[in-house]
Parts: structure tokens; sequence; C-alpha cells
């Protein structure tokens, strides 16, 4: 495999593929924000009690927009733009990109979602529905999940069209030869997020890969 900002693509699929986070920042100019990133094969309850007390934002199911249309799902923005009232809150953020939610949703199995537990079991189904031999992944996403929930769902919209941490998690994901399927969330600092030399820090003192946006666009 190439090479990635000095490492070896193969050592970053291994890091993930052994259940350890990775720091992807993304754009000096755009949200200038950094976030943990997880493979979504390997989340276990650790991952999401990782990501909540050091990262601290949004935890989010990451994953493309064809494996989302296998589910049956459309962009949120997309969805409420003819919404007689929502319609109304359809902006483009100040960083330029729609944003990718769905839907936010709750495996069937967990009692509250918002556990630990609960958040990695959805999650893990997530996973599985998208990776494993399933004829009709719509259907059964229908009866194995309910909305509202806990796991907000992301779908990238392609690199050419969006630079955010989506994309980007997705394009790496193809590039290192894995599933589409990445948990991510921003990491925070005090008041604000967390800014990239702060980042860097955290990532060199817990021995982390940091990334960066503009060396995933041209892999």
């Amino acid at each position: 495999m190439s090479d990635l900002m000095g490492l070896s693509l193969s050592e970053i699929k291994n890091e993930l593929l052994k259940g350890r986070p990775i720091i992807v920042y993304d754009f000096d100019g755009r949200e200038e924000e950094a976030d943990m990133v997880f493979y979504g094969g390997s989340v276990t309850w650790e991952s999401i009690n990782q990501l909540r007390k050091e990262a601290g934002g949004l935890i989010c199911y990451v994953t493309g927009s064809q494996e989302a249309s296998l589910l049956k799902l459309k962009f949120l923005s997309d969805e409420w733009k003819s919404h007689p009232v929502y319609s109304g809150l359809v902006k483009r953020p100040s960083y330029g990109d729609f944003p990718s939610f769905m839907i936010w949703v709750n495996h069937v199995s967990v009692t509250t979602g918002i556990s630990d537990m609960d958040r990695a079991k959805t999650i893990r189904e997530l996973h599985r529905v998208l990776t494993d031999h399933v004829d009709d992944k719509a259907r059964y996403f229908l009866d194995n999940f309910y909305a509202p929930g806990h796991v907000p769902i992301l779908a990238s919209r392609g690199l050419e069209v969006r630079r955010g941490h989506t994309e980007l998690v997705t394009r790496l994901a193809e590039v290192l030869g894995l599933p589409r399927s990445m948990v991510i969330a921003e990491m925070l600092g005090q008041g604000k997020s967390l800014s990239r030399e702060m980042a860097e820090l955290y990532a060199s003192k817990n021995n982390m890969i940091f990334l960066e946006g503009k060396d995933i666009v041209r892999l």
C-alpha cells in the first residue's frame, strides 16, 4: 500500500481494525475541526465511552450514499425542502456545505438507546446490515431499527461535492479496502472545538494517528 503522511495505509488499516481510533482534521478555512474516528466493524461500548469522554462531540455513524440508498434513506435537508414548516430551516451552514444527516435510529434490542452499550449495539447492527448478506436491506432496516433514536446516520455526498469529515472518512475507508462504515465525533475543547494544534498534541500523547483532509483527498 502507498504512504499517507509517512504512514503506510496498512498501518492505518490495522489500527482501525484493532479498534483503536485515529484523528482526522478537515481543512484550514473550513470547519477547522478534528474528529475522533473508529471503524464501525470494530466498535465496542468502550469505543463509545472514549468518544463521549475524550472527543465530546456528536457521535455519528457514517456510511456511503450508495449504502444508505439500500436502506431507502435520503438526506434530511433534501427531505425537508418540501415540508410546509421545516423547509424554512433548510439553510446552508457558514462553512458552505449542506449537512450529511439522514436519520437518528436505535436498534430494537436496546433499552433507552443512549448508554454506551446501547449506542455500540445500534452501530454494530448498522454495520452488520450494510456488510452482511441481507437480501432486502431496506426491509431488514425497517424491521430491526426504530426512529427517532440516539445514533445519527450520515452519508457521504462525495468529495467532489462536499469536503466534510463524513466524506473524508468514507474516502479513507475505500482506500483502505474497508467497508464504508465509520463512527465519528468532533473533538471539543474549552467552550469551542479543539484547535488543530491541541488535537495533534492529543494524538501524539496518546500514540494515535493524525491525518489531514488535504492528504486524504489526494489518495
